[in-house]
């Protein structure tokens, strides 16, 4: 009983002293779809480089509830993605979401664009929250963007997936690990103590084992984070559960289309479920991807990338990652908005991304939403899909029809 109420005093202290370093994250776990935002809260991101406000909807969304059911004439674009398409750390009026609208709009385009980006959201949770929530929007388009560490949080979730009797997914619970209840993981998720020991003590532990107390040492020394040095050794060893240990796998220089394609098949098999849902309904699926700082100019993300192991001054390429994003565009008949030359041309106007956060900068928003509004064969098969604006918008804009 002395032990018990002495950490619960320690635990009300760290409370009330609100040493934000210790925090819990602004989200929630949620029982179905893993974590979301607190619905109908507003929310201060702040650091050095951005101080902003953000509102969220009562699905835990950024922007205004969704009107439902679907206004007669409105054209209603879901995007779905992550943090890059939440517009975190940026105003609503600067993300690219908004941008889109706004520029489909002046086009003559009666489009209404929902933000369904959520940080830390790949396909698995993508599919899920579609299937068993979104899809009561009523969009008539999707745009999906996949984030370059996809890989890494679809490898992840799969753990808290739930299924039925005959298989099929239930839910995503972070409460759960491979179908059984997970006591430590609730008791990070409710106690500051408890997350500070997990974070600074098992997760160190952790490291070691893998690196051995030399190679920790030396790691920490470079200033390069544990996990980081964990997924170089892990590579070089050829561990086959590569992806769980790092996040920018994908763009790694000594990443190659075959020992990507392992577990692209994860990310691509939640992408083709999520086309088959929509399909189902005669909803189109379109496909983005843009780059990180790294891919697009040796002063982008300057000082952030270092953590995670990517040299400072030094542009890196992801050709085996767009080779992979090509084979499945083409297989699967998907329209794919590739803005990575877009936003590598504009890398001479200035900083596109966070120098230390890594996210886009209100500049790097806009240069992504500018590749979308002028991209041809995306405005060409929207008017396909628009009978009331295809010849007009076609003619005014120069755009043709797709075959």
């Amino acid at each position: 009983m002395s032990a018990v109420l002495s950490l619960a005093g320690l635990e009300a202290c760290w409370r009330l002293l609100k040493l934000k370093r210790l925090g819990l994250q602004a989200g929630i776990e949620h029982p179905h779809f893993h974590h979301r935002l607190k619905p109908n809260q507003t929310y201060h991101f702040y650091s050095a480089e951005f101080s902003v406000d953000i509102r969220t909807n009562r699905y835990g969304l950024r922007w205004p509830d969704p009107v439902l059911p679907k206004p007669p004439g409105v054209f209603r674009i879901l995007i779905l993605g992550d943090s890059f398409t939440f517009g975190f750390p940026v105003r609503d009026d600067e993300a690219f979401c908004f941008l889109i609208e706004q520029g489909l709009r002046a086009k003559g385009y009666p489009v209404e664009v929902i933000n369904a980006g959520v940080s830390g959201y790949s396909p698995t949770l993508q599919y899920v929250s579609f299937r068993d929530e979104y899809v009561a929007f009523e969009p008539d388009l999707v745009l999906l963007w996949y984030d370059l560490g996809d890989l890494q949080e679809d490898a992840w979730y799969q753990k808290h997936l739930i299924y039925d009797a005959s298989g099929g997914i239930l839910r995503c619970d972070p409460g759960y690990i491979n179908g059984r209840f997970d006591v430590w993981g609730w008791m990070k998720a409710h106690s500051l103590i408890a997350n500070y020991v997990d974070r600074k003590l098992i997760r160190v532990d952790g490291y070691i084992k893998v690196l051995g107390l030399g190679g920790f040492i030396r790691a920490k020394l470079r200033g390069q984070r544990a996990k980081v040095a964990v997924a170089e050794l892990k590579a070089k060893q050829q561990a086959p559960d590569l992806s769980s240990h790092d996040r920018f796998l994908m763009v790694r220089e000594y990443a190659t289309e075959e020992q990507l394609a392992p577990y692209w098949a994860l990310s691509s098999r939640y992408l083709r479920m999520i086309r088959e849902l929509l399909a189902e309904r005669g909803v189109p699926l379109v496909l983005g991807i843009y780059p990180y700082g790294m891919l697009v100019g040796p002063q982008q993300w300057a000082s952030g990338r270092g953590y995670w192991g990517f040299e400072p001054g030094k542009t890196y390429e992801a050709e085996a990652a767009l080779a992979i994003f090509n084979r499945f565009s083409s297989e699967t008949d998907t329209l794919l908005l590739n803005t990575f030359e877009s936003v590598r041309a504009a890398d001479r106007i200035g900083q596109l991304f966070y120098h230390e956060d890594g996210h886009f900068t209100p500049a790097g928003h806009r240069v992504l939403a500018e590749h979308v509004l002028h991209d041809e064969r995306f405005l060409a098969f929207l008017a396909e899909r628009m009978p009331q604006v295809s010849s007009a918008a076609s003619a005014l804009h120069g755009t043709t029809q797709a075959p």
